[in-house]
């Protein structure tokens, strides 16, 4: 069903790197200490040329010996004289101006608590050399610090490798990565301290000292990130609290937006007694397109997605996986195989309001529920104020792989595409308050609105939607089709103060229960009916009972 790798955690790139102030020879220091009257240091006062030419400290030093009488932290002379500059700066000063030119890295670069790394916009640019194996490796690493900020500079990846990260922070505080422009590589990753998993960090986020927080990327862009047998996101935050995203473009990337608080199997994590550990986190205004999964994640609580555009997914637009009190809104999403928006696994209060979706094939839904195990488990869902438009064809809507206890779909617009809350357990479902317009016909018999498969005393309510096709659908298609087959208990429907138009069949109803003692009750009231059709069918082993009152169209 949903091929993503989710055994992560990753393993950063480590620099080795030490303070290398008081080595460094004493013209150069002087020169850092001249630089700038506010204390910024240029690392081109240290050697750095950034011309975009290769120069590898072999070319200046004879021996190891001597560059690191300059450079006391290499270990290699093969690298590259630009980032041994911007190392040396970084040790020596916490605020580092990057001017325009092309500087070359190939190692690593250490940042410690407090420092400020500036350039000057698209005119600096810093490419990435090094190839690497790993499956995440990063330009810039902080490590059990904060008060940091990147900003105004320009990262290119012309190594071929596939991991890597312009930032990287390992229980950071306080950082901000802002107007990066990536290509080939992705912008920022934010993961707790070295060792910690799902089981051993705190399960209240908010006072731990071991994760990341108070984390954000702002108007950055990145692009043709490589694809992987472990896929990155071109923003991941793993196990963090207090966390934003705001205002960026993700092209041709395997993950626009990642959160990361645990695996949402249940039998792993995700079971609803457990915490949900990367909490308080916004994503607004950020595109994302050609990818596999724009803005996802997993264990979340408290997750606002809010202004985002996604465009062409070959898995999810927008996706829940065991989240809880989280939302979408104002969101654009079209063309994601899976789903424009989904729902996977155990999820309590996660909402989608007042966004737009696009879809243009029968078997792209615009909205999902994923699950593999027939319960109720996953609690809570609403669906409110949205549009949803299908080009060429009928869309959908539906629970197919995955049931829901409470699902609420209310003051939705839908063009060309129905409604199927049926194929898997459902306990509460609620059909309120919508339009349905059909301007073209289904290539077989289909159903506007269809609650079923209701268990546990369910109750299935269909209220005040407007439902109307403008074309003549095929044979037996109902605008309406409520039933239930649990065996176990009774199921109630409320069919109130709809409107239907043009469909064969207004509304059919049926109950498929193998159980003699149990079935289906229908309360059928206020409709007004415009083919005066109503077909009551008992395929179970006892018939339901219906009511009907106050109907326009048929015989109450």
């Amino acid at each position: 069903m949903d091929k993503r790798k989710r055994e992560t955690l990753f393993t950063l790139a480590r620099s080795g790197a030490a303070a290398v102030m008081a080595a460094v020879s004493g013209s150069e220091r002087a020169a850092a200490q001249v630089s700038s009257a506010d204390g910024w240091v240029d690392p081109a006062q240290l050697g750095a040329i950034a011309d975009g030419a290769s120069h590898l400290l072999s070319t200046r030093y004879a021996t190891l010996e001597q560059a690191r009488s300059v450079y006391p932290f290499v270990t290699r002379l093969d690298s590259e004289i630009d980032g041994c500059a911007i190392q040396a700066a970084l040790n020596a000063s916490t605020k580092v101006r990057l001017s325009a030119g092309n500087f070359r890295i190939s190692n690593t670069l250490t940042v410690r608590s407090n420092t400020e790394i500036q350039g000057a916009g698209t005119g600096t640019v810093l490419t990435w050399t090094h190839e690497s194996l790993a499956d995440r490796f990063t330009m810039f690493s902080a490590e059990n610090s904060s008060a940091i900020r990147l900003q105004g500079f320009s990262v290119v990846d012309i190594s071929g490798s596939k991991g890597g990260y312009v930032f990287a922070g390992t229980r950071v505080v306080n950082v901000n990565v802002e107007q990066i422009n990536a290509d080939r590589m992705a912008i920022a990753m934010f993961s707790p301290s070295g060792g910690e998993t799902y089981a051993s960090l705190s399960n209240d986020l908010s006072s731990a000292s071991d994760v990341s927080s108070d984390v954000h990327v702002t108007d950055c862009t990145a692009t043709n990130i490589a694809n992987s047998d472990d896929p990155r996101a071109a923003v991941l935050f793993a196990f963090c609290a207090g966390w934003s995203v705001t205002d960026c473009t993700f092209s041709n990337a395997p993950f626009g937006v990642q959160w990361w608080g645990g695996d949402s199997n249940p039998e792993v994590d995700g079971a609803l007694t457990n915490a949900r550990k990367c909490v308080d986190g916004t994503i607004t205004n950020v595109q994302v397109s050609n990818c596999i999964a724009g803005v996802w994640g997993s264990m979340g609580s408290n997750v606002k997605i809010v202004g985002c555009d996604v465009d062409t997914a070959s898995d999810v637009g927008i996706d829940f996986e065991g989240c809880t009190n989280s939302s979408a809104s104002q969101n654009s999403v079209r063309n994601c195989v899976n789903g424009n928006f989904a729902c996977f696994w155990w999820n309590v209060d996660v909402s989608f309001v007042g966004n737009t979706s696009r879809q243009s094939r029968a078997d792209y839904p615009h909205l999902r529920v994923y699950n593999a195990w027939q319960a109720t488990s996953n609690r809570s869902m609403t669906v409110d104020g949205n549009t949803f438009i299908t080009d060429q064809t009928i869309g959908v809507i539906d629970t197919a792989y995955g049931g829901v206890e409470t699902l609420e779909f209310g003051n939705n617009q839908l063009t060309d595409t129905r409604i199927a809350f049926s194929e898997n357990t459902l306990r509460y479902v609620t059909v309120a308050d919508n339009r349905l317009l059909f301007t073209r016909a289904a290539t077989e018999t289909m159903n506007a609105i269809e609650i079923g498969s209701l268990y546990g005393n369910g109750l299935g309510v269909a209220a005040r939607n407007v439902i109307e096709s403008r074309v003549t659908q095929p044979p037996d298609s109902a605008a309406l089709y409520l039933w239930s087959d649990d065996p176990n208990s009774d199921s109630q429907f409320q069919v109130l103060d709809n409107q239907t138009s043009g469909f064969p069949i207004d509304l059919l109803t049926d109950s498929w229960s193998t159980n003699p003692a149990r079935t289906s009750y229908f309360t059928i009231q206020g409709n007004t009916f415009g083919s005066g059709a109503y077909r009551k069918e008992d395929h179970g082993a006892r018939s339901s009972v219906s009511v009907l009152r106050s109907n326009q169209g048929i015989s109450n």
